[in-house]
């Protein structure tokens, strides 16, 4: 089973400091073996829209290896925001859409929060919430009211909780079956319980960063899973989760 990583980023982030060239990005797929990844702008980009063309642009280079997340502020007029996420899966062929509480400053229980969810349904794709820091817009329980209300989106939980709010991601993940759990920035020790409790088809591996590929990818092969589960969790479950054609 190749590896997939489900949560990568491009481009430049005034919210944090960050910025991923394409050449790191790649350097690192390459490098670690990681066959493909779900790529999306940071919250800060100066510019989501050009950072999503330049994703597309990207999945065009190395077909089957680059597939994008669409994240734009819901805080935009809606019709706006609406538009961009529809020309992102539409047009450009991605992959889900990003809810970015602490980035956005939105809480997933707000009207704006309700267009993303709203939105990722009539277009058929997941959700991914980042949930950990940020709190209280980032605590994974606020996604349980909107996951049942929108059962049919996979409502990924980004950083799972970020260790600190884990348990909060496992009691979100018992409520609602549509709630999968990306593993970046938790212990290999947090990690195992997510897949004792719901299995390896719930879980999936996230870097975040290029410098933490090495890192998210070995935690998994120390905590002790059977190799049909390390399959699931470093690649199977974003490829079905997403629809990821590799």
């Amino acid at each position: 089973m190749p590896i997939v990583d489900s949560h990568a980023h491009l481009g430049p982030c005034r919210v944090f400091d960050l910025n991923v060239t394409e050449s790191e990005l790649i350097k690192a797929m390459d490098r670690y073996e990681v066959e493909a990844a779900v790529v999306q702008p940071f919250p800060g980009a100066p510019d989501a829209r050009k950072i999503h063309n330049e994703i597309a642009e990207l999945a065009k280079k190395h077909p089957g290896r680059i597939f994008g997340l669409a994240s734009i502020s819901p805080h935009r007029p809606k019709e706006e925001y609406v538009a961009e996420v529809e020309r992102c899966v539409k047009d450009l062929c991605f992959v889900g859409v990003k809810m970015h509480t602490i980035g956005h400053a939105v809480s997933p229980l707000s009207q704006d929060g309700e267009t993303v969810f709203a939105t990722a349904e009539r277009l058929k794709v997941p959700v991914m919430v980042h949930t950990g820091p940020g709190v209280p817009f980032a605590l994974p329980s606020l996604c349980i009211p909107k996951a049942k209300a929108h059962p049919n989106v996979p409502v990924i939980l980004a950083h799972a909780g970020f260790g600190v709010f884990t348990a909060e991601a496992i009691v979100a993940a018992q409520e609602c079956s549509n709630v999968f759990l990306e593993t970046s920035w938790v212990s290999g020790l947090d990690v195992r319980p997510l897949i004792d409790n719901f299995g390896a088809d719930r879980v999936m591996l996230g870097t975040d960063l290029p410098g933490n590929v090495p890192l998210e990818i070995e935690k998994h092969k120390h905590i002790g899973l059977s190799q049909q589960d390390l399959d699931k969790v470093l690649g199977g479950t974003a490829i079905k989760v997403y629809g990821l054609k590799i």
